[in-house]
């Protein structure tokens, strides 16, 4: 962060200060490219198929980790924080096969921390070779919508996640994945 950026007042900030702000600033810049690409990959979700994704928002808005994430994302207005500026750029690589792998061997052992009783090698979880990004899944590839302001960017967002999701499933499901112990 240049120090012409700095609002007077700011004067006594050092070099360090400074370049501990631009890395925060980098990050909010990721943060925020990150939420507005599952937003856009919810809206399209939303206009190929409005009834099913009304569904399935239904069934997940009793979910305790749906409320939650609401709850965190108005809180923390990421609504404000998603539309400030111009729209950032497409992360193709958010909740691919290879992130959503370890994000479910992230959850699968927090289980088991929570309840010594499960058995982590028995839970079921799509395997993705390390240093591997695994298959494309498209899920990068398409033309996204721009994002639409409103009370139901939470919901885009959320619904870019159960896409994403949707995607390695069917993925899966069709051999492009592997189960875990599945040599071939």
């Amino acid at each position: 962060m240049p120090e012409a950026q700095l609002p007077p007042g700011f004067e006594k900030l050092r070099p360090a200060d400074l370049n501990l702000l631009s890395t925060l600033g980098g990050f909010n810049e990721w943060l925020r490219a990150v939420l507005c690409t599952l937003a856009r990959r919810g809206v399209a979700f939303r206009q190929d198929d409005p009834e099913r994704a009304s569904q399935l928002l239904q069934v997940l808005s009793p979910f305790p980790y749906y409320k939650a994430g609401q709850f965190l994302f108005d809180l923390l207005e990421w609504e404000d924080f998603m539309l400030d500026g111009p729209e950032p750029p497409i992360v193709p690589t958010v909740l691919d096969a290879a992130s959503l792998g370890r994000l479910a061997q992230w959850l699968d052992e927090l289980r088991s921390a929570i309840d010594s009783s499960l058995d982590f090698e028995a839970m079921p979880r799509w395997q993705v070779e390390p240093g591997e990004a695994g298959p494309n899944l498209g899920v990068g590839s398409k033309e996204l919508p721009p994002l639409e302001p409103g009370f139901y960017l939470y919901q885009d967002v959320v619904l870019g996640v159960v896409d994403s999701a949707l995607v390695l499933i069917a993925a899966g499901e069709a051999g492009e994945t592997k189960p875990p112990g599945d040599s071939g």
